[in-house]
């Protein structure tokens, strides 16, 4: 817990530093187009939510709740932190119901592409991740992506729904390929196509996939994570054992590794 508040004090004394400096944030708000509006009127709060983004787009939940909790302090009128907050929080609870009203009711005022998901938290959750991938979720993340093809987030989420899991591959792979010639992250797309070859029984795929992942992201958790489940999987518990504490040494607060390392 020390090692995060220290880390939000670096990034929020940063943040001010920049902004009386009058200097440019790391993440600039996006070109002209139908994206999914992230970006509000405070621009510490932008980072924060920017920030959560790419660690929730990792899976690394831990993080991306921290930053995404502490986006909406700054900005009250941000949604989209709160459709993430909402798809984090357990079913039904209250937590889970103040997020969905919350973003609903900021949304008002912005983009058919912004609107379309939100409307998600009106989907069953009923999937891996709960919303993201419900059953009921692809026809909106196809309108999206329609809308607004380029948008990152939203082709992650995309692609993982197709159903075939052959042309989830194939999107996956042209995705990473378009993000590399852009020179955009795609880190997280990695994490998404090894999972998909290991369900199609493809492990030799999977396991390289995976050590580009490791590779690309080196300072993330879930690339260790991942890989670990890829060795308990192979029914190797020992090397599964040792990615998971990596994943450890990376985030002490990684709790599917933790809650996997108590059951080896």
């Amino acid at each position: 817990m020390k090692k995060l508040i220290c880390l939000l004090i670096i990034l929020i004394c940063i943040a001010c530093s920049n902004e009386s400096n009058n200097k440019d944030y790391k993440y600039d708000s996006p070109p002209q187009g139908k994206y999914i509006e992230w970006f509000g009127n405070n621009s510490l709060a932008n980072e924060l939510a920017m920030i959560g983004m790419y660690h929730f787009m990792n899976a690394e939940q831990e993080k991306a709740t921290t930053f995404f909790e502490e986006a909406v302090k700054y900005d009250s009128n941000m949604f989209a932190p709160h459709v993430c907050l909402a798809e984090m929080s357990v079913d039904g609870s209250e937590k889970q119901k103040y997020h969905i009203a919350e973003a609903k009711k900021n949304v008002a005022d912005n983009n058919e592409t912004s609107r379309i998901f939100v409307s998600i938290l009106d989907v069953t959750p009923d999937g891996y991740w709960g919303f993201f991938d419900s059953s009921e979720a692809l026809p909106l993340w196809e309108k999206m992506h329609e809308l607004e093809p380029r948008g990152n987030f939203i082709q992650q989420f995309y692609s993982y729904n197709l159903k075939d899991n052959k042309k989830s591959i194939s999107k996956i792979s042209e995705f990473i390929d378009n993000a590399q010639k852009e020179g955009d992250r795609y880190d997280h797309f990695l994490n998404l196509l090894a999972y998909k070859y290991m369900a199609e029984g493809n492990f030799e795929l999977a396991k390289s996939t995976f050590e580009k992942y490791i590779d690309v992201y080196k300072n993330g958790y879930n690339p260790y994570d991942s890989m670990g489940e890829y060795y308990l999987k192979k029914g190797d518990s020992t090397l599964a054992k040792e990615y998971y504490l990596k994943a450890i040494e990376k985030y002490p607060f990684a709790r599917n590794a933790s809650n996997v390392l108590r059951s080896l």
